[in-house]
C-alpha cells in the first residue's frame, strides 16, 4: 500500500510554526511563499500636509518605491523509516508520533533561522550584572520614541534571563506580570507593555540577555510542506518517508541599540 503523501504533508503542515512560537509573532506573508524569494513594495518618503494653504501649487513628493525580499530556504529532514505503513497511515495517533517528529526537527531549525535575524535588529546585550528590568525599561523606551504602536512590542528572554526578572519584580509586580499570561500564543507575561516570551537560550556564543522586535519589522513567509517516499525500501526494510519546507524571514538592517547596564 503505497502511503498517502497529502494526509502526511498534511499533518506535518498543521504541526509547523504554532501558534506560541516567536516565530509567528510578525507579518505572515505565507500565502505569497510560491517562489524563492518574495518582493515586497514598500512605499518611501512622506506626503506633507499645509495647515491653510496658501501658497499654491503644492510640492509634489517623489514616490522613491524600494522593496523588502523573503528569501525561502529549503529545509528537508533526513529520511524516517515508516514500518507496517498500512497500520499506521490509517490510524491517526500513530501517524502523528512520526509526524510531530518531523515537525519538531523542521521547527527546531526554522527557529535558529528566524532567532538569528531577529538578533541583528533586537539583540539586547548585557552581563551577569545587568537588570532585566532596566533592559526592559529601555527596550519600551526605544519604542516609544521611534513611534512604534502600543500593541505587538515582543521581546524574548532566554531561560536565565526570566529566572533573573522573576527575582527582580516584586510580589505585586510579579503578579501583574503574570496576569496577562496567554499560554496559547506564548505570551508569559507583560511588562512596560512589552509581550514576553522565553526561549532556553540564544545560542552558547551570544552575549544578548534579551531579544526585541515589533511585529512589523520581522516578515516570514512558510510554503507547503513537500514529502518523499520510497515504497518497500530493501535498504531499509520498509517504507521510507521524509519532508521537507522552505521557510524565510526578513527584517530591517537597522539595529536597536544595546541597553547596557
Amino acid at each position: 500500500m503505497a502511503l498517502n503523501k497529502e494526509i502526511w504533508a498534511n499533518d506535518i503542515q498543521t504541526l509547523l510554526l504554532p501558534d506560541n512560537s516567536f516565530i509567528t509573532k510578525g507579518t505572515d506573508y505565507s500565502v505569497f511563499a510560491d517562489n524563492n524569494k518574495i518582493h515586497i513594495p514598500v512605499e518611501a518618503g512622506e506626503v506633507n500636509t499645509e495647515k491653510d494653504r496658501s501658497v499654491l501649487p503644492g510640492t509634489v513628493a517623489q514616490s522613491n518605491d524600494t522593496e523588502k525580499v523573503i528569501t525561502m530556504h529549503h529545509y528537508t529532514t533526513d529520511p524516517v523509516s515508516v514500518f507496517n505503513p498500512e497500520d499506521v497511515e490509517l490510524s491517526y495517533d500513530k501517524r502523528q508520533v512520526i509526524t510531530k517528529k518531523i515537525a519538531d526537527s523542521l521547527n527546531k531549525k526554522m527557529a535558529e533561522s528566524a532567532l538569528e535575524a531577529l538578533l541583528t535588529i533586537g539583540a539586547q546585550n548585557g552581563t551577569a550584572s545587568t537588570s532585566i528590568v532596566t533592559v526592559l525599561r529601555n527596550v519600551a523606551k526605544t519604542f516609544d520614541q521611534g513611534d512604534y504602536p502600543e500593541e505587538d512590542r515582543f521581546v524574548l528572554l532566554n531561560a536565565e534571563s526570566y529566572s533573573k526578572l522573576l527575582k527582580e519584580l516584586t510580589d505585586a509586580q510579579t503578579n501583574a506580570f503574570l496576569a496577562v499570561a496567554d499560554a496559547k500564543s506564548g505570551v508569559i507575561g507583560q511588562i512596560f507593555g512589552l509581550n514576553i516570551l522565553k526561549r532556553s537560550s540564544f545560542g552558547s556564543n551570544s552575549t544578548a540577555v534579551a531579544v526585541a522586535w515589533h511585529k512589523r519589522d520581522y516578515m516570514f513567509a512558510l510554503a507547503p510542506v513537500q514529502t518523499y517516499t520510497s515504497e518497500g525500501d530493501p535498504t531499509f526494510y520498509g517504507t521510507v518517508l521524509s519532508a521537507s519546507a522552505r521557510f524565510g524571514c526578513y527584517v530591517p538592517e537597522a539595529t536597536q541599540p544595546a541597553t547596557g547596564d
